[in-house]
């Protein structure tokens, strides 16, 4: 639905050009008292000589800034037809010399991935900062991608803005593209600095949304409950922003982050009924690729609850994440397809099975993993590599004797991988995590005579006594100082 806020004077006209077009009125509303307007996203303002369009915040259409247009029946009628998705209709209603053709081709070229021509991209640039940024972020085609370029063409664009509102606008949009490259902790300290000039309600719940997105990105183990529960309370805030303006699917798209935070909070009733509210809101507007990612979290949740006590929930979330894969195919979501299967193969090593049935799950467990590896190379992606060279490490420390290769041989191989990623300085607490599971493994191990019994002895050592060096955690410290209380055991029988 779209609404037209307009004087007393302009109404008439307004009407009586919406009434040439068949039905178009079921459509549109004329509105003349602003305080109508508190739950409506699509807002067209028509005074006694122009036309203006209000800022859309919620992603509903590209961030393309129109200018100020005449007010002619023309005009209106294309800004109408663009507003409410049919752009084709809406190029009937201006001329290729009505500079408002250039910018509605330009708009449609970013809402449909159409090529950006060089020439579209200096008259964007011309006409308005913004759009030349945001022509240079989101346009597709020949236009160089250059960061560097596009923060600095930002930082002008920002600047200049005629006013907080649209300087607030435009940094939304930078902060997309910050979070888009992974700068999430500048991304953070851009959305805190612009907060307090975000003067509309649209503004402040943009800022909140996004602040919420770029503190989820940074969330590591050990999870920091205020950092949740900050998330949480920024998460709900705009939950309820989105539902009030029944813009259901932007809530659900933050209903899985929802979930996904209850989880971490092991709030599992609550991480639940997001994301069943989730799916109910993404099969209402049937779209498919958000259902996927719902199922997702939902497959996550299963999963998680047949960790915690409950191993009835495995074949369930097995059932689930398969169910995600008929969306996330290797060819079309690479990643997602990759995070599907690191989900498939830890299930496959750790759900309850009998010594018969265990061959075929951890063939189907190797296979899930090298599927992940093949994606998360070292290279590309260090921080998930070592992730999950050390859960499959893991994994086949319970694997049944191989008859081509040694099992436990290969896990010291995939455990020191993941220690070449998983230094002191840059990450702690999962190199400690690394560091207790090959001592684990150390023990299962086989040693060839005297000498690398000693050798392996003097590692383990090594390995035990760095852990309590690199982080303050009394659980992993303890486990740490097990093994080294084995060890002195050990160098007894060994002396």
């Amino acid at each position: 639905m779209l609404t037209i806020l307009t004087t007393t004077n302009k109404k008439d006209a307004i009407l009586a050009a919406i009434a040439t077009i068949e039905r178009l009125s079921e459509l549109v509303t004329v509105e003349q008292d602003e305080t109508q307007l508190s739950n409506t996203h699509k807002i067209i303002v028509v005074t006694d000589t122009s036309i203006t369009s209000h800022l859309d915040w919620d992603d509903t259409e590209p961030p393309y800034l129109f200018p100020e247009l005449e007010f002619t029946r023309e005009n209106l009628l294309a800004m109408i037809f663009y507003k409410l998705g049919n752009h084709q209709k809406a190029f009937e209603f201006v001329s290729q010399e009505n500079s408002f053709y250039n910018h509605l081709l330009i708009a449609t070229h970013l809402q449909f991935g159409y090529d950006i021509t060089e020439d579209m991209y200096a008259f964007a640039k011309a006409e308005s900062q913004h759009n030349g940024c945001i022509v240079q972020q989101y346009g597709a085609g020949q236009i160089e991608k250059d960061s560097n370029r596009l923060k600095a063409s930002y930082a002008e664009a920002i600047a200049n803005a005629p006013n907080d509102e649209y300087r607030v606008f435009t940094i939304k949009h930078f902060v997309n593209f910050l979070l888009d490259i992974k700068a999430y902790d500048e991304a953070e300290k851009v959305i805190r600095i612009a907060m307090p000039k975000a003067i509309s309600t649209d503004a402040q719940n943009a800022m909140r949304t996004l602040l919420s997105t770029a503190l989820m990105a940074q969330i590591k183990m050990p999870y920091d409950k205020n950092a949740l529960l900050e998330i949480q309370e920024l998460q709900q805030a705009s939950i309820a922003f989105y539902e009030k303006k029944e813009l259901k699917v932007n809530a659900g798209l933050l209903l899985i982050d929802a979930s996904e935070i209850a989880n971490f909070q092991e709030d599992f009733i609550a991480s639940k009924n997001y994301i069943n509210k989730a799916i109910l809101y993404f099969k209402e507007a049937d779209i498919q690729e958000f259902l996927g990612e719902a199922g997702l979290r939902k497959a996550t949740l299963l999963y998680t609850w047949s960790k915690n006590g409950s191993p009835q929930y495995y074949k369930p979330a097995i059932n689930a994440f398969q169910d995600t894969l008929k969306v996330f195919k290797r060819d079309t979501h690479p990643q997602k397809f990759a995070d599907v299967h690191h989900n498939l193969a830890l299930i496959y090593s750790e759900i309850p099975v009998s010594p018969e049935e265990k061959p075929i799950w951890t063939a189907f467990c190797a296979s899930s993993f090298k599927e992940v590896l093949a994606f998360y190379t070292k290279e590309a992606y260090p921080y998930e590599n070592a992730m999950a060279s050390h859960n499959y490490a893991t994994a086949l420390m319970n694997f049944p004797e191989a008859k081509l290769h040694n099992n436990l041989d290969k896990a010291f191989g995939l455990f020191e991988d993941a220690l070449t990623v998983r230094t002191e300085t840059k990450y702690p607490f999962e190199r400690a995590l690394t560091l207790l599971n090959q001592l684990e493994l150390y023990w299962l191990m086989h040693n060839e005579d005297e000498a690398a019994e000693l050798k392996k002895y003097n590692q383990m050592v090594e390995k035990a006594t760095s852990i309590a060096q690199i982080i303050n955690d009394e659980n992993l410290i303890g486990q740490a100082n097990q093994h080294l209380n084995q060890l002195k055991n050990l160098k007894t029988i060994l002396n």
